[in-house]
């Protein structure tokens, strides 16, 4: 049987808090991934030199499972899947595990601390696991924050990169453009700019700075008026007896009806809401 790596009963913490459980020796074939694993992108030289590391040297850290509720005898990964991966390759059928109880919810967020801490996910790995923390167990971005250890705008902001469009999250997700250079897009509401700017970051024809002062630049850029909408907006001006501006767009944005004093709005109230 080959090395297996040492190790004792009581094993560092690296997940920042204490994970105490039964350690012991493990079947890989008893051992299964977990679907709910954040990091989605595996490079394969990575594991190649990993499983060089531990076929010479075995595995140093024990992986972290739980037993499945469902099958006697199975068990799930919650933190270590590329150690398992490369395991497997390494040729090993016995691995150093620490079995303990997590639920679905405790498994995401064990996984996803483990993940952060070795700066293996992507931007948008991390947007997907803060999302599915928020849908499928009802935390709030403060409690994901107080999770991982982070600050509740950090999350906000990773979030929002899901709002790319698809082919700017593929180019994030394959390192070709920034987090950087994604947060400085997400928030260009207008979509020719936003593909613009893209595309100039992709050729390297525009850095971080520039991006970011260009983008400052065309949200302070006065659009071309939409003659429809300030046809309606006169309109509106007539009817009401004051300053009605549309702000946005015929997709998206709002209508500010101005009033000068309370019985301003209160005659505008009467004619928005009649009795």
């Amino acid at each position: 049987m080959r090395q297996l790596g040492k190790g004792s009963r009581k094993q560092p913490d690296e997940l920042g808090e204490s994970v105490t459980g039964d350690w012991r020796t493990l079947p890989l074939d008893r051992i299964e991934p977990n679907p709910q694993q954040p990091r989605r992108r595996f490079v394969s030289e990575d594991e190649e030199s990993l499983a060089d590391s531990i076929g010479r040297h075995g595995v140093l850290q024990p992986l972290l499972v739980t037993p499945t509720p469902d099958r006697p005898g199975r068990f799930l990964l919650v933190a270590g899947e590329r150690r398992w991966r490369a395991a497997r390759n390494a040729g090993l059928t016995v691995v150093p595990v620490t079995v303990i109880a997590a639920d679905a919810r405790r498994r995401v967020e064990l996984a996803l601390v483990e993940n952060l801490q070795r700066r293996d996910l992507g931007p948008l790995e991390k947007a997907h696991a803060y999302q599915a923390l928020i849908d499928d167990y009802g935390m709030t971005q403060a409690q994901v924050a107080a999770v991982v250890g982070t600050s509740r705008s950090s999350v906000t902001n990773t979030l929002r990169l899901q709002k790319l469009d698809s082919d700017m999250r593929q180019a994030l997700a394959e390192g070709r453009i920034s987090e950087s250079h994604g947060r400085t897009l997400v928030g260009i509401t207008d979509h020719e700019t936003r593909r613009r700017l893209f595309l100039r970051m992709l050729t390297g024809r525009l850095n971080l700075r520039q991006a970011e002062r260009e983008a400052r630049r065309q949200l302070k850029a006065p659009r071309p008026p939409d003659v429809e909408l300030e046809h309606v907006a006169e309109r509106l001006q007539w009817r009401l007896g004051t300053r009605v501006r549309f702000v946005g767009s015929r997709k998206r944005g709002r209508i500010q009806i101005e009033y000068r004093d309370p019985e301003d709005l209160d005659a505008l109230l009467g004619i928005l809401l009649p009795e």
